[in-house]
């Protein structure tokens, strides 16, 4: 049972700090930016141009970890300590409006 939860941004989230807060009861839930070796490899390969609008690939690592990418205006990685795979809601989210960083996946 978490005591606490700290929402962190991406300078902050690594993957030796997620796991010494887990420890400590401290759950955490963020964006994250790719370093070498992490996020592991499966989540690695996972790029912009394949991905549609609003999709969302996960998996959890082996310190219990949901690490996710997410596709709203460009791809966006993100980690919890607190939330678990289970039933999901399908919520059709509006669109935002096209740019050319976003073009590809939003006019999908």
């Amino acid at each position: 049972m978490e005591k606490f939860c700290l929402a962190m941004d991406n300078y902050f989230t690594v993957p030796s700090a997620m796991k010494y807060l887990r420890d400590k009861g401290i759950g955490v839930v963020g964006t994250a930016r790719a370093r070498r070796g992490w996020p592991p490899s499966a989540l690695q390969k996972v790029e912009q141009k394949e991905c549609d609008f609003d999709e969302f690939r996960y998996l959890i690592d082996n310190d219990g970890t949901l690490i996710a990418k997410w596709m709203v205006n460009g791809l966006v990685l993100l980690v919890s300590t607190l939330h678990a795979v289970g039933n999901s809601i399908k919520v059709n989210r509006r669109k935002p409006h096209t740019t050319l960083k976003n073009k590809g996946h939003v006019e999908k």
